[in-house]
């Protein structure tokens, strides 16, 4: 984590701990990763456990609710979830809350696997925008190509998700 805070500049630092923290146990990699600025991951069942463990922060579901009663849980626990189609904002449209959700709109920038069209993700941004359910969004995008050395390799999906979301407000987070 020291090494990754290092490397990132003013950006904040999500401890990504997924399929239950790539097989290494959330339990067991919990102490060391507990001074990031957030926890993501893919499932309800590895966000309680987090929550289990006292982390009172930040806690982002990377592809967000995977059914409408997932809503529910995402406001009992103070999740923040991925929207990544149509049927999300539907969703949340119909949620009942009192207490509005932190949404992060991905992107598709060449990953080919979840996400908004650059082309229709401004329309996705309007919808969730004018819900009463939705506190913020931050904008996201997920690169394919990260690993790659040559600078060349992410610089089309960088200018992408710059063109798509150039005058839209919210923080935004890559990779």
């Amino acid at each position: 984590l020291a090494r990754a805070r290092a490397g990132a500049g003013d950006a904040r630092v999500w401890a990504v701990v997924k399929a239950n923290a790539y097989g290494h146990g959330v339990e067991r990699v919990y102490e060391a990763l507990r001074g990031a600025d957030g926890f993501a991951l893919l499932d309800l069942a590895e966000a309680e456990r987090v929550r289990a463990l006292g982390w009172r922060g930040p806690v982002l579901l990377l592809e967000g609710c995977f059914e409408p009663r997932d809503l529910e849980l995402c406001s009992r626990l103070d999740l923040w979830h991925a929207v990544h189609c149509g049927e999300q904002i539907d969703w949340l449209a119909a949620h009942k809350t009192q207490r509005p959700q932190r949404v992060f709109l991905k992107m598709n920038s060449g990953m080919n696997r979840l996400g908004f069209a650059p082309g229709r993700l401004r329309a996705a941004w309007l919808r969730l925008d004018a819900l009463a359910q939705v506190e913020s969004i931050t904008l996201m995008t997920h690169l394919a190509n990260a690993d790659a050395v040559a600078p060349a390799a992410v610089e089309p999906a960088l200018a992408a998700f710059d063109a798509a979301t150039h005058d839209l407000p919210g923080e935004r987070s890559v990779c």
